[in-house]
């Protein structure tokens, strides 16, 4: 069994889960979620749910006893002669629950790091696992695990023919908590519309007819700010639609200018579009740091947050 902790937005999510995936199917065992996260951390403004279900993924939910038993519990010198008293005394669930030493994976950044595929059955993850390295070897099985388990909606499926009918461009800007968590803010960053309108003119040399899709979580900020040439629609929801619905229209635009989130990130990637174009910021932290390094793929062309 592997067990892998989800923490954070969708995007996170879905980093944390693609990797659980790849180890057990090296494994050839099966994988399990631990949620626990969520209500230990209930302050992280949309950041605070499991969001998981919006897709056709293996949604098996780990047991606190099962989490017990995969990560392992540390033990008082009581508590480790309450399990040896248990096991003479045949109760074997309790002392295989607090028993066992477990064994728990955490990466020690966002970089890709060789060893997470030697890791047994069972394994505990915890980490960010920001890297398509980590979960390369099921790439193709991702995308059927990522594919929307609900039809969209219909204005969703109005734009999304839209977007189909010539090519386009998802331009992602992130704001929100970016701008009001301070953590937030000086460590990951809100780039400059310089990035943007950099970004714009690269992909109009090679792309020219492209018409862009504008998404941001503070859409009306960013239409003031950001006057952009050529084509372009500022996408609102013009009726309650899921978090995930911007997933799902940005990934089918045929190129991509991403913020530095994994929001956008899963979206771009999600893009089956052969000749791709993907423009994403370098670095990909404020704080440049080797262990975001492994962030972007190699595939996408990288463009300096500041000129």
């Amino acid at each position: 069994m592997i067990i892998t902790r989800l923490l954070g937005g969708l995007g996170n999510q879905m980093f944390q889960y693609a990797a659980g995936l790849a180890l057990a199917e090296r494994r050839r065992t099966v994988l399990k979620l631990d949620v626990s996260w969520f209500k230990e951390y209930a302050e992280f403004e949309a950041h605070n749910r499991y969001a998981l279900s919006c897709f056709n993924i293996t949604e098996q939910l780990a047991t606190e006893e099962e989490v017990d038993r995969v990560r392992g519990v540390p033990l008082t010198r009581l508590e480790r002669w309450s399990v040896r008293l248990a096991g003479a005394l045949r109760l074997r669930q309790y002392a295989r629950r607090l028993g066992s030493a477990g064994h728990r994976y955490s990466p020690p950044g966002f970089r890709f790091h060789p060893e997470f595929f030697e890791q047994p059955d069972p394994t505990y993850l915890e980490g960010m696992f920001q890297s398509e390295r980590f979960f390369a070897p099921v790439a193709n099985l991702l995308g059927v695990h990522f594919s929307f388990r609900y039809p969209p909606p219909p204005a969703v499926a109005d734009l999304a023919r839209r977007i189909a009918g010539g090519p386009s461009a998802a331009v992602h800007f992130r704001r929100g908590d970016y701008v009001r968590n301070a953590t937030f803010r000086e460590e990951i960053g809100v780039l400059p519309i310089d990035y943007y309108h950099r970004a714009v003119a690269l992909l109009r040399a090679r792309r020219p007819d492209t018409t862009l899709y504008i998404f941001s979580d503070e859409i009306d900020a960013i239409e003031r700010e950001f006057k952009p040439t050529g084509p372009h629609v500022f996408v609102r929801a013009t009726q309650p639609w899921h978090a995930y619905d911007k997933i799902r229209l940005m990934s089918l635009c045929q190129h991509a200018i991403v913020s530095n989130s994994t929001f956008a990130w899963w979206a771009a990637w999600l893009n089956p579009s052969p000749d791709k174009l993907v423009v994403a910021p370098d670095p990909w932290l404020a704080r440049r740091s080797p262990e975001s390094a492994d962030v972007v793929p190699a595939n996408w062309t990288q463009l300096a947050t500041h000129a």
